[in-house]
């Protein structure tokens, strides 16, 4: 929740050649993570779920690509509408 803004690191974490390892907590995460870590990030300086957390970085790493992708092998398509959904199933 304290860490150095996501948005200003994003760039350099795009850049990373290695795999990243997102680690997401806050109290009960042990001071040798923070330690061991690259980045030390925050989404914001408000309190606020770690899912939510993990859901921001995410969509700022991807530049919001992420709601647009389609997954090679699926069973389903689910398209959502304003009042419900369509499952359509494939093969």
């Amino acid at each position: 929740m304290y860490g150095f803004p996501v948005q200003k690191a994003v760039d350099e974490i795009k850049n990373y050649d290695d795999p990243l390892l997102v680690i997401v907590g806050g109290p009960k995460v042990p001071a040798e993570l923070y330690e061991l870590s690259d980045w030390n990030l925050s989404v914001t300086s408000q309190p606020h779920s770690e899912v939510s957390s993990l859901a921001i970085f995410l969509h700022i790493l991807f530049e919001g690509k992420e709601l647009e992708k389609e997954f090679p092998g699926a069973k389903m398509i689910i398209t959502p509408s304003l009042r419900g959904k369509e499952v359509r199933y494939l093969g």
